[in-house]
């Protein structure tokens, strides 16, 4: 599905500039969850000027604040970046690394598990296994 990424980023209250736009656009066609160095390393050829990882920094954080893309930690010290900002969780493969988006309606509703001690806002479940293939 192609994004009109001008638009979006506009909406969100951020600055369309190429280098924005690109990121963008890589982030919403991707479904890895990149981290900051594999953007840097996936876009950097795309634009006619150098990019700069601080360039790539600013921009994700920019993006995240704005609510275009969110923040995922799988590993400590590790950021990876997800475009997808419907309710959903995620699955790590602990042999490849890979991340996998998994429907929020597949994992139980924590909440009501919880009782009437605790008033959930939103919760984010991050799992870790092995894929079969």
């Amino acid at each position: 599905m192609k994004h009109n990424i001008e638009e979006l980023l506009s909406t969100h209250g951020v600055k369309p500039t190429p280098q924005r736009a690109v990121i963008a656009d890589y982030l919403l066609e991707t479904h890895c969850h990149p981290t900051a160095d594999e953007v840097f390393q996936a876009v950097k050829d795309k634009l006619p000027v150098a990019l700069s990882r601080a360039t790539v920094y600013n921009t994700l954080n920019a993006l995240v604040t704005a609510g275009v893309i969110q923040e995922m930690t799988t590993e400590a010290g590790r950021v990876r970046y997800d475009a997808n900002m419907s309710d959903h969780h995620h699955f790590v493969d602990i042999e490849s690394g890979k991340v996998f988006d998994i429907p929020a309606e597949t994992i139980k509703q924590i909440n009501l598990e919880l009782g009437d001690k605790f008033k959930v806002h939103k919760f984010h479940v991050t799992i870790f296994g092995e894929v079969k293939e």
